[in-house]
């Protein structure tokens, strides 16, 4: 018998500030801007509940593949962790950690999960775990892309005020 568990850990290093990051992550009103699931399932539609962000925040979703929901459980400067339910049967817990100082930030992210269903549990835990590593470094890389692009925005405005203000 298959184990109906799986793992996933991947990571990224990213040349943005943590609150970035954090802006990015801790808000499901945000994820639509990096979340990769449009993509791979374009059937797939979000409602966010309210609050959108902080500990409590919650997410629902439907697609051809079934539903979910997912619910976040603890928020810092350090981190975000959160509880997945899907098709009411199969349970995944997780975290994305950024770390470092500065411009320089390193994001993890780590989900464990059990797939509930008799018999082909550990078939769908092989599945989900296949799925996901690829998923969640595209999630990374979207992350990534967003958090770097804004930092870069930030500092240009912030150049350009600084120039115009000392040019008068």
């Amino acid at each position: 018998m298959l184990s109906p568990q799986y793992t996933v850990h991947k990571s990224i290093k990213v040349n943005a500030s943590r609150a970035e990051i954090a802006s990015l992550v801790g808000d499901f009103s945000q994820w639509p801007k990096w979340q990769p699931w449009q993509a791979v399932d374009p059937s797939i539609k979000f409602t966010i509940a309210e609050p959108s962000q902080g500990v409590g925040a919650h997410q629902f979703w439907q697609s051809r593949f079934g539903e979910g929901e997912m619910t976040i459980t603890q928020l810092d400067n350090t981190q975000l962790s959160f509880n997945i339910l899907f098709n009411q049967e199969h349970i995944a817990q997780g975290t994305i950690r950024f770390t470092g100082a500065g411009n320089e930030v390193t994001i993890e992210c780590s989900l464990q999960g059990e797939v509930n269903t008799p018999i082909i549990g550990g078939y769908l835990a092989l599945l989900s775990q296949y799925i996901l590593n690829n998923t969640v470094t595209l999630a990374l890389n979207n992350i990534k892309t967003h958090a770097q692009l804004a930092t870069t925005n930030k500092a240009i405005v912030s150049d350009d005020s600084e120039s115009s203000s000392s040019e008068s």
